[in-house]
């Protein structure tokens, strides 16, 4: 059973939701970037 004070310790501050999303999206941005970058590549050397 979970009690109150254990429920705290689970949830997330704000600050570590807010890095999580700055991680995850440039991690994103930047594979997008390097499949575009690829499929560049390979439509300039055709």
């Amino acid at each position: 059973m979970i009690t109150k004070e254990e429920e705290k310790e689970f949830k997330k501050p704000k600050s570590h939701r807010f890095w999580d999303f700055l991680i995850y999206g440039s991690s994103i941005a930047i594979g997008v970037f390097l499949v575009y970058l690829y499929s560049a590549y390979v439509y300039i050397n055709k």
